[in-house]
């Protein structure tokens, strides 16, 4: 959410260098924010005061132009109140205070207050406050109060940021707190809106939000500079969303063509139909696992956040359930063929599951369907002829929803301190939204498997395409059904269907 409020005096200097710096109060998390925008590891990260004491300079975004966009992280204000006071009784407070020589061991506090207020008033052209919206604005007014008035003094545009505001799903309890949080700073005339930006677990979609509000804040002179350095931004996400659909999608043709050929009879034919559903589920996994690492590469995230991600999704990644093959084949179907093989699949998916991205039985379950349905259509155990394990429809949706489910993981993957951070209600809400988009697109996707099912990798190609061109427009409505203020910003190109 965004809440624009009258615009303020700015610097006039024409430059193709703009710059933000980041401000708050002491440990709110502004480190954590620039490793976020920044997606790498930057500067110290610790859960005390007081850890950033000099003021620290980074480039975020640059143009083909020349054009750059900077972002300072600063010390945080320690003790507003007294420092407040104490500026209260200087003619020029401001200037006082940066003159002033202050012993940085000694009062630390106000050393910090000093750095950052010369950094806001020699470098900034837009200030991001950070506040912690995860506490009452009741108990932060006693120190955003003064932190305002010593900003205020400075007049450079101040745009609030609300981090871990919490879950995203427009909850009224997040609404209320929002609500509160607008109405505390109204009352400030420095401050010229107020964003809703989690340091910890945020959506790509809302860095352009906040280069939008950025440059609703600059004046209209650098307003070319600032659309280049947008456009970038734009550009270069866009390419990585779009190369990320492809690399999804290619997944999931390689699991359309593929298949196994069983043949023999008998308890031959019984294991050979195991080893076929492993085979298929080695495939695929190690085809997830590979997609998995580029994703996170791509994104700008830590080798090890496929576990993570993997960790907190697992409950939610499981389409396929004995209920669906009971009501498709029948239980004497399950009965008669598939409980013998079962027991080794639930071995084998307590070994996959060790590894990392592993799906584990949620493939292995849908393997079984594939081999189980094949039965149940007439081909008997006993048969000599080939029997093809394939991986079926209703198991192929669930897929390509459950590699779309992972995508937004990462998407919201805040660098931080490495953590993936989000509960079960927001990832079970991301599979609500995923769901709720693809049905329309069910039919259209049914042509997709069929068309991919005749068991030649020659088609991989082709089923790629046709995949990803559906999962770019599927993706994009999940993001601005997620975040309807995203479609302020584009999240198309000229080529996107």
């Amino acid at each position: 959410m965004v809440r624009a409020f009258p615009r303020g005096p700015v610097s006039q200097d024409i430059s193709r260098r703009i710059t933000v710096s980041i401000t708050s109060h002491t440990n709110i998390g502004k480190t954590t924010l620039i490793r976020t925008l920044l997606r790498r590891d930057v500067g110290k990260v610790l859960d005390q005061a007081h850890v950033t004491d000099q003021n620290e300079q980074f480039t975020w975004l640059e143009s083909d132009e020349g054009d750059r966009l900077d972002i300072w992280d600063t010390p945080g204000f320690g003790n507003s109140v007294q420092l407040l006071k104490l500026l209260q009784k200087q003619d020029h407070p401001i200037g006082w205070m940066i003159a002033h020589v202050w012993d940085r061991f000694k009062d630390r506090p106000l050393w910090c207050s000093q750095q950052a207020l010369k950094n806001v008033r020699d470098e900034a052209d837009v200030v991001l406050y950070l506040v912690n919206a995860s506490e009452p604005p009741m108990l932060a007014g006693g120190y955003i109060h003064p932190e305002m008035q010593l900003l205020d003094w400075l007049r450079k545009p101040v745009l609030v940021t609300l981090n871990q505001i919490g879950r995203e799903d427009g909850d009224s309890e997040r609404k209320e707190r929002e609500r509160q949080w607008f109405d505390l700073f109204k009352q400030y005339s420095v401050v010229q809106g107020v964003i809703s930006l989690d340091s910890f677990s945020r959506c790509w979609v809302l860095e352009g939000v906040l280069l939008e509000d950025i440059q609703r804040l600059l004046p209209a002179h650098v307003h070319a500079t600032m659309t280049r350095l947008t456009d970038s931004w734009r550009a270069s996400n866009i390419k990585v969303f779009k190369k990320t659909m492809n690399r999804i999608a290619h997944v999931v043709a390689r699991a359309v063509c593929d298949g196994e050929d069983v043949t023999g009879t008998g308890a031959g034919r019984k294991a050979g139909v195991t080893r076929a559903v492993q085979e298929l589920n080695r495939r695929l996994d190690h085809d997830t696992r590979l997609a998995m690492q580029d994703l996170i590469e791509w994104h700008g995230l830590e080798g090890d956040a496929a576990l993570k991600i993997h960790t907190q999704l697992h409950d939610l990644t499981v389409p396929i359930e004995s209920s669906v093959m009971e009501e498709t084949l029948g239980r004497a179907a399950i009965g008669g063929f598939g409980g013998a093989a079962a027991g080794t699949a639930a071995g084998a998916a307590i070994d996959a599951t060790t590894g990392g991205m592993s799906l584990g039985l949620f493939a292995l379950t849908g393997a079984f369907l594939g081999a189980l349905g094949l039965a149940a259509w007439g081909k008997e155990a006993e048969a000599e002829e080939t029997l093809t394990i394939k991986w079926v429809p209703k198991f192929l949706d669930g897929l390509t929803q459950d590699l779309l489910l992972r995508y937004l993981a990462v998407a919201h993957f805040g660098r931080g301190r490495g953590e993936f951070r989000v509960d079960h209600d927001v990832s079970a809400l991301w599979k609500r939204a995923i769901s709720n988009v693809y049905i329309p697109y069910e039919g259209e996707f049914r042509e997709i498997w069929k068309a991919g099912d005749s068991h030649d990798p020659r088609n991989v190609h082709d089923v790629t395409a046709e995949v990803s061109t559906r999962l770019i427009k599927i993706a994009r409505q999940v993001l601005i059904g997620l975040y309807p203020i995203s479609e302020k910003i584009s999240l198309r190109d000229q080529d996107d269907p």
